[in-house]
């Protein structure tokens, strides 16, 4: 018999002239089957039969319960596979080959994914199907490319595999069943009624052409918006020998009209941006709620009954989340629907994070991957910050800045810290009194770890699972805590049961099963309840119900089912308009598989249309017009076509409003009009945007700011740091000791020194950056000149620098191991990648090149005071109490000094000191002539004034050392004695063009007062309060390297 493709006007409710033809079906042939592609349609189908009478005599199936009745009554026995046996197969088999058996696919879940769509479409066309198979008489197809032999041989493989296990893929069976239907027609598939299905794959549309061409009658019903497909639908009929006739169903007008179309035209919101979004969407569900209350639509909600509203969104379970609260503290309460997959809940997210995290922490231990690939370990971290570790946040802190503060960090050591933080919360929990929520609660932070560790999954499992069934409600969140709670219980146990039960059938490893719990989810309804925003006391009789729902389970409602729906977030990226792309969609063309289905455009205008009948009251389409980066959004194409539609219908009323006499009805018509008209909704109402009770209740204040780097008299008494001068209560205070870094960096910038030391923003992760290389650098030049006398060495020289360069490097080895072993505070230089470990290896030949260098300068003097510091020697420097540590202090025999400090930098030109009292020519302008000058750099200067007061040394030199890089040198100021003569003297080279300069009047003892000096006004400005930034117009400014944006980050606006 041809098939039947007709063309209804109904929508999700049977229509009677729908109803009258299943009836006409089952009183030809005894019984029908009625396929439609949802469960939920299929009740709203029997309900509509049972109204009409005819319900006896009909099968209500989906195109896969169908499959699966006819392979239960005609097939051979084997058991279909589902998705995740399909992908648990296939993980096992990519998990078990070698890479050279796998190329040129990759060893991955994206691989195990896409062998697993192609084995579910298209199997029967690759490897055969049932006995064909076995006698290997099927026709094998030709691959084009060799990463499509390899996927046909690994489908062939697959197959083989469903053999040995008793098992059938569906499509295989579609085909078996094509052949038995072709000899055989059961009474049961005589008449078959296809409705609202939007997608006919290749085994559906044979089974149907086999109940066509056997003598089975075949009825095809499609939706109005379905047309377009209708001509796919025949011709693929046709090309399998199938008679067909296309007609309309003959429904009345009237009566198809009323059913396609909506009690309201619809209203348009464009929201500005994303901040005012949720705040939008809680004012467009308000408005709907007060527009159903103030109407008597035919049907709505009593006043003794909330208001029922739909909010259809493409991410509903999101948008809830966003919205909840907002609506509660509105008095309407809110519902949804989540499905929530395993990779998508705390203990997925967990499980592979530390499954991972262990994997990379392994590779690094057997030498395969560098330590840098899991240290600092933030994952850890995030583990015991979760719920279902049992720990707490402090633990989780503490933690953290452990394994941040140490680059050293060992496998062993981690699992011994975890290890100790276990213990310690269980000891608390213990000692807990009877009233702590969280007192039965089991902590297993080590315990999830260890077992991750030793592969064994399930037990890491069991023990999250102990952990789920013992926290509080509140532990997962506020209001939805309970429904999170059994959310993650049922996927743990679920997780659990198919590594225990489902791979031990399938005879798969547990390894890999593992990556495919991902797909496993879980149904969990989420429920938020109306409160006052007040008293925070629940409303027992909110104003309305708010259900948020995806468009696809939106389009199967029952029409009127809700007294209002809005449309959130109706845009190109949540109804995209592309069509399925890449290897599956080519081999399926190849292959000849390929089904019919609906494109995208249609597919949307049939389910909106659907969604918006939902309504028996207005309807409301919102979209956001620009992202956080004011880059436009573009609309969906059905909100295009409905604004289209909206304003084609304006005109038609403004037309008939001009035609009009009756100004009461012309002044309605332009109303309505009005209506059609997007509404804009900006971003500038801030405390409505992030305020969940929209800002009720909210008492606003102006109040006074200080000035922008100014401090408030209450605040500059704490900015200098005091400590008591003697014993008791009545000793004066006084400054705390002050280093030369601190000094130099107010005097370089007043607002760089109160972040940097007062703020102090910093991170507490061990770094391996300059700061820790320079450390390391000093820890070695100390060491080698320590161990100098020691070798009978005074100082390095021509003479013995070759043994002093073999020295350094014992020593340099000596001293990587030491920093290995030193806490993170210390700034350890401690490589963890060979990158890194190249990096320190090119510091040695640096500081062989600085023992050349060193070899021919400062012949007289000799190192004598290594990283000396002078805290408990009093000094005072500039009024100040002063303390610190010098890198290096050089003495000769008629006790003069030289000041020394390391800079581990390529070149040390910034440091050279220009004489000040060096007259411009052109200008007759000095630097000295300004009151306020200083150097660019004083720490040297301040340690040479501080040497002369504690320990009574004649310092004839304050410099600075290049450490790095190819070439050392020395820079800074000196006694003009000291500056080199002739190239090699022994004497200090690079200062001539420095200090003293040429035509300069100031000589070294008065350099020292002078900057002394400056820097005792300096200091009375800090203890004045002064933290502005250094005037950008001012001589200082020009040698002031600030770290931070000042006019960015520091200056207020009014607003």
């Amino acid at each position: 018999m041809p098939v039947r493709i007709y063309t209804t006007n109904a929508g999700t409710d049977l229509s009677d002239a729908e109803s009258a033809l299943l009836a006409d079906l089952v009183g030809c042939h005894g019984r029908a089957v009625l396929l439609t592609p949802t469960f939920a349609e299929l009740d709203l189908c029997r309900h509509d039969a049972a109204e009409a009478g005819i319900s006896l005599g009909i099968d209500y199936k989906t195109p896969t319960s169908w499959l699966r009745s006819l392979w239960e009554l005609m097939g051979d026995g084997r058991g279909f596979v589902d998705n995740l046996q399909r992908q648990m197969l296939f993980s096992d088999m990519v998990t078990r080959l070698d890479d050279a058996d796998l190329q040129p696919l990759s060893r991955s879940q994206g691989t195990v994914r896409m062998l697993a769509r192609m084995a579910r479409d298209v199997l029967p066309g690759v490897a055969g199907a049932g006995a064909e198979r076995c006698r290997g008489d099927n026709c094998q197809p030709e691959p084009k490319s060799d990463a499509e032999a390899r996927v046909f041989e690994l489908l062939r493989a697959y197959a083989g595999g469903l053999d040995r296990r008793d098992m059938v893929e569906p499509c295989e069976a579609a085909d078996i069943m094509t052949s038995v239907l072709a000899d055989s027609l059961p009474a049961c598939t005589r008449a078959v009624c296809v409705r609202g299905i939007t997608s006919f794959t290749h085994g559906l549309l044979e089974l149907l052409s086999a109940v066509a061409n056997n003598g089975g009658e075949v009825v095809v019903l499609l939706a109005r918006e379905q047309a377009a497909m209708r001509e796919e639908l025949a011709a693929a009929f046709d090309a399998r020998g199938v008679l067909f006739e296309a007609a309309p169903l003959g429904e009345d007008a009237v009566a198809s009209d009323a059913a396609c179309g909506t009690a309201a035209q619809p209203a348009f919101i464009e929201i500005a941006g994303p901040h005012a979004r949720a705040h939008a969407y809680a004012n467009a569900i308000d408005d709907l709620v007060k527009a159903c209350q103030g109407s008597e639509v035919d049907g709505a909600a009593t006043p003794a009954d909330p208001v029922r509203v739909l909010v259809v969104s493409a991410r509903a379970p999101q948008l809830f989340g966003e919205l909840a609260s907002r609506l509660a503290a509105r008095h309407i309460a809110s519902e949804t629907t989540e499905f929530t997959a395993f990779s998508q809940s705390i203990a997925g997210r967990q499980f592979t994070a530390l499954a991972n995290l262990i994997e990379r922490m392994k590779a690094a231990d057997e030498g395969t991957a560098s330590k840098t690939e899991w240290w600092p370990a933030p994952e850890l971290t995030d583990w015991i910050y979760s719920p279902l570790s049992g720990a707490d946040a402090a633990s989780a802190r503490g933690f953290d800045k452990n394994m941040r503060l140490s680059r050293s960090k060992t496998t062993t050591g981690v699992k011994s810290l975890l290890q100790s933080v276990q213990g310690q919360v269980r000891g608390a929990r213990k000692a807990a009194s009877e009233e702590n929520w969280f007192k039965n609660v089991p902590c297993v932070v080590s315990d999830v770890f260890q077992a991750l560790w030793r592969d064994k999954p399930v037990t890491a499992l069991k023990a999250m699972l102990a952990v789920a069934e013992a926290l509080p409600d509140r532990a997962l969140g506020g209001l939805d805590g309970q429904a999170r709670r059994q959310a993650e219980t049922a996927l743990l146990r679920h997780a659990i049961d198919i590594l225990m039960n489902d791979a031990r059938a399938l005879d798969v490893s547990q390894a890999a099963t593992v990556p495919v719990l991902d797909g496993v989810r879980t149904k969990v309804d989420k429920r938020s309840t109306a409160y006052d925003y007040e008293t925070y006391e629940v409303d027992r009789t909110p104003r309305a119900q708010v259900r948020f729902v995806s468009l696809a389970d939106a389009a199967v409602l029952r029409p009127g089912s809700y007294d209002a729906v809005l449309f959130a977030d109706v845009d190109l990226d949540s109804y995209p308009l592309s069509h399925e792309e890449g290897p599956l969609a080519t081999l399926t063309a190849e292959l000849r598989r390929d089904g019919v289905s609906l494109e995208p455009a249609a597919l949307l205008r049939v389910r909106f249309g659907r969604a918006m009948q939902a309504s028996r009251g207005p309807v409301t389409l919102a979209r956001v017009t620009h992202d956080r980066q004011a880059r436009e959004c573009y609309p969906a194409a059905v909100w295009t076509e409905l604004r289209a539609h909206a304003e084609t219908a304006e005109a038609a009323r403004e037309a008939d409003a001009d035609k009009a006499a009756d100004d009461a009805k012309t002044a309605g018509d332009a109303k309505a009009a009005d209506a059609d008209k997007a509404k804009c909704v900006g971003e500038g109402d801030i405390v409505r945007d992030f305020d969940p009770a929209a800002g009720e209740g909210l008492k606003r204040e102006r109040v006074t700011c200080e000035a922008p780097q100014h401090l408030s008299a209450e605040a500059v008494p704490y900015l200098v740091l005091r400590r008591r001068d003697g014993e008791g209560e009545d000793a004066p205070l006084v400054p705390r000791l002050t280093s030369a870094s601190q000094i130099e960096a107010y005097s370089t910038c007043p607002l760089c020194w109160f972040v940097s030391y007062r703020v102090k923003p910093q991170s507490i992760d061990a770094d391996f950056g300059n700061m820790e290389k320079g450390n390391f650098v000093h820890d070695v030049l100390e060491h080698l000149h320590a161990r100098l006398p020691q070798e009978g060495m005074e100082r390095v020289t021509p003479m013995n620098l070759s043994r002093a360069q073999e020295l350094l490097r014992e020593v340099f080895d000596e001293t990587l191991a030491e920093h290995a072993g030193k806490r993170g505070t210390e700034g350890p230089l401690v490589p963890l990648s060979p990158v890194e470990e190249r990096q320190v290896a090119e510091i040695l030949p640096q500081l062989e090149g600085v023992l050349a260098y060193e070899s021919e300068v400062l012949a007289p003097f000799a190192p004598r005071y290594l990283e000396f510091a002078f805290n408990e020697l009093q000094v005072e420097y500039a009024g100040w109490p002063l303390g610190g540590r010098i890198d290096r202090v050089d003495v000769d025999a008629e006790n003069r000094a030289v000041v020394i400090d390391y800079k581990h930098r390529s070149g040390v030109e910034e440091f050279k000191l220009a004489d000040p009292t060096v007259r411009d020519e052109e200008s007759g302008e000095a630097p000295i002539d300004d009151p306020r000058w200083l150097p660019a750099h004083t720490q040297t200067l301040i340690y040479a004034q501080a040497m002369r007061r504690a320990l009574g040394l004649d310092t004839r030199a304050a410099l600075y050392f290049s450490t790095k890089g190819g070439k050392p040198a020395l820079r800074g100021a000196a006694s003009a004695e000291l500056l080199e003569e002739e190239r090699g003297d022994g004497r200090i080279p690079g200062l001539k063009k420095g200090f003293p300069g040429e035509g300069g009047s100031m000589d070294f003892d008065a350099l020292l007062d002078r900057v002394e000096t400056g820097i005792a006004e300096r200091l009375r400005e800090l203890e004045a309060g002064d933290v502005a930034a250094v005037d950008p117009t001012s001589t200082q400014s020009a040698h002031a390297r600030c770290s931070y944006n000042h006019e960015g980050t520091f200056v207020r606006r009014d607003v």
